[in-house]
C-alpha cells in the first residue's frame, strides 16, 4: 500500500506543476484524500476525495495519465461545486445528474490537454474507454446537458436501465457510474448532509483557492499556466438577467417603472412567494424578436430564449407583445398579452432556419409601422450582417456559452 500512496503522490504533484492543470493546485489541497476499498472505483462529495487502490493501480490499463484523469475529473466536481450547485437536479434524476456533471468535466479535460501529455481518458484491460465523453456536448452547460438527457430518455420512453446515449469515448464504469457509463461515485448524500456553515466555507474555500491560482499565474507573468478548464467562469461574479432586465427598463424607457404590492407577481406564486409587479405605464407595447437560425439549434439555445420570452411577459404584464421571428428575414407571429403568451401558437412552433441578420427586424418595425416602448432581441448572438437600425431601446438577451456584446443597445447573458 506504500508503494501505492507514494505513487499516488507523485502523479498528483505532477498534476500540480503541469501547465495544462497547474491552476488547480488550490482545488487539490482542499479536504482529505484516502485511498481505501471502501469505494468501488472514485469519488467526492465535493470537499473530500476517495480512491479504490485496486481500481487505480489494476484495473485501469493506461497508467499513470488514466489515474491522473480520475484525479483531475473528482477535482473538478469540487471546483464546479456539482455536489452542492446541482441538488435541485439531482433530486429531478438522480442518474442523469450524474452523467451530465461528468460529461461536462471530461469534456473540459480533453480539451486542455488534447495531445494527452498529462492525463488520458482511463480504459480498462480490452484499451476500451471507462467514463463518458460525447463531442455533441463539447462547451454545453451542466443544465443544457441534463435536459438534453432528459428529453431524449422521455423520447425513448423513460428510463430502461440501458448505459445511456452512445457518445464518443463513452465506455462502461463501475460504482454510481455502472448505470450511466461514468467510473466514479458523486456523494450528493455526504455533501447534503454537511451543515450549512461548512458548505459556505467550502464555496469560499474554492472560490478562493480558483482565485489565487489565477492571481500566481498572472504574477509569474510565464504565460505557462493556461485556464483551459475554464476555471475562471466559475467564480465570475453573475448577475441575474432579471436584475439587469429592470435595469434596462427604468434607464431607457420613457418613463420609470414602479414595484407594488397591489396586485402579486402571478410568475412566483405556485412558489409560495409574494413578490411584487411591475407598474407604470413605461411598457405598454414591447417587441419580442426571437432569433429562429440554424445556430439557435445548438445547445437547445431556442428552447432556452422561448422559456424567457415566456418570462419576461409574465415578470413584466405587457398589454401588447409583438412577436417576431427571425432568421435572414423577418416573419410577425401575432400579438398577445402577458396571459396569452403562454399558450400562444409562436412558443409551440418556431419559424426559420436560415442566417442570422437583425436587421431584417429593424426594417420590419419601420415598414409596419410598430412603435413599441422596447425591442428584446433573443438570439445566441452570432449574427452575420448588420445588427439593426433601432428607433426604441433595444436590449439583446444572448444565449451562448461565449461571451458576445452587441454594438448596439444593451446585452445580457442568458445562462
Amino acid at each position: 500500500m506504500m508503494d501505492r500512496q507514494r505513487k499516488f503522490k507523485a502523479i498528483r504533484i505532477g498534476i500540480m506543476r503541469s501547465d495544462e492543470f497547474g491552476l488547480l493546485k488550490g482545488i487539490m489541497m482542499i479536504g482529505e484524500r484516502k485511498l481505501t476499498t471502501i469505494v468501488p472505483t472514485a469519488a467526492t462529495n465535493g470537499r473530500d476525495e476517495i480512491y479504490n487502490p485496486d481500481f487505480l493501480f489494476e484495473t485501469i490499463s493506461n497508467g499513470d495519465k488514466g489515474i491522473g484523469f480520475i484525479i483531475v475529473h473528482e477535482n473538478m466536481h469540487k471546483a464546479a461545486r456539482h455536489m452542492i450547485v446541482y441538488q435541485a437536479l439531482h433530486r429531478k434524476n438522480a442518474r442523469l445528474t450524474n452523467m451530465a456533471c461528468d460529461y461536462w468535466i471530461n469534456d473540459r479535460i480533453m480539451k486542455a490537454d488534447p495531445d494527452k501529455r498529462i492525463v488520458e481518458m482511463p480504459t480498462d484491460s480490452d484499451g476500451k474507454y471507462i467514463g463518458l465523453y460525447d463531442k455533441k456536448y463539447e462547451g454545453w452547460t451542466v443544465k443544457a446537458i441534463f435536459y438534453d438527457l432528459l428529453k431524449e430518455e422521455e423520447e425513448q420512453g423513460g428510463d430502461d436501465d440501458s448505459d445511456g446515449p452512445q457518445g464518443e469515448g463513452q465506455g462502461q464504469g463501475s460504482g454510481q457510474g455502472q448505470g450511466d457509463g461514468g467510473f466514479d461515485d458523486h456523494d450528493w448524500e455526504g455533501a447534503q448532509d454537511m451543515p450549512k456553515e461548512e458548505q459556505d466555507k467550502l464555496t469560499n474555500d474554492v472560490k478562493e483557492a480558483i482565485r489565487q491560482g489565477q492571481h500566481a499565474a498572472r504574477k509569474a507573468g510565464t504565460g505557462g499556466l493556461q485556464d483551459a478548464l475554464g476555471l475562471g467562469e466559475l467564480v465570475r461574479p453573475k448577475v441575474d438577467w432579471r436584475v439587469q432586465l429592470r435595469e434596462f427598463l427604468n434607464a431607457t424607457c420613457r418613463k420609470k417603472e414602479r414595484s407594488t404590492w397591489r396586485r402579486p407577481n402571478r410568475r412566483f406564486l405556485h412558489q409560495d412567494i409574494i413578490m411584487p409587479t411591475l407598474e407604470g405605464e413605461s411598457i405598454k407595447v414591447m417587441v419580442q424578436a426571437r432569433d429562429a437560425s440554424g445556430s439557435m439549434w445548438y445547445e437547445d439555445r431556442l428552447g432556452t430564449v422561448t422559456g424567457e420570452m415566456v418570462s419576461i411577459a409574465k415578470m413584466l404584464d405587457v398589454d401588447e407583445i409583438h412577436v417576431i421571428d427571425w432568421d435572414g428575414k423577418a416573419v410577425y407571429r401575432g400579438c398577445y398579452n402577458s396571459d396569452q403568451i403562454k399558450d400562444a401558437p409562436p412558443i409551440k412552433e418556431v419559424v426559420g432556419g436560415g442566417g442570422t441578420n437583425p436587421v431584417c427586424v429593424s426594417d420590419y418595425l419601420d415598414k409596419h409601422n410598430i412603435k413599441p416602448d422596447c425591442i428584446v432581441v433573443l438570439t445566441d448572438g452570432e449574427v452575420y450582417g448588420s445588427w439593426g437600425n433601432w428607433k426604441a431601446p433595444v436590449l439583446w438577451a444572448i444565449a451562448n456559452t461565449r461571451k458576445i456584446t452587441a454594438p448596439v443597445g444593451k446585452t445580457i447573458n442568458i445562462d
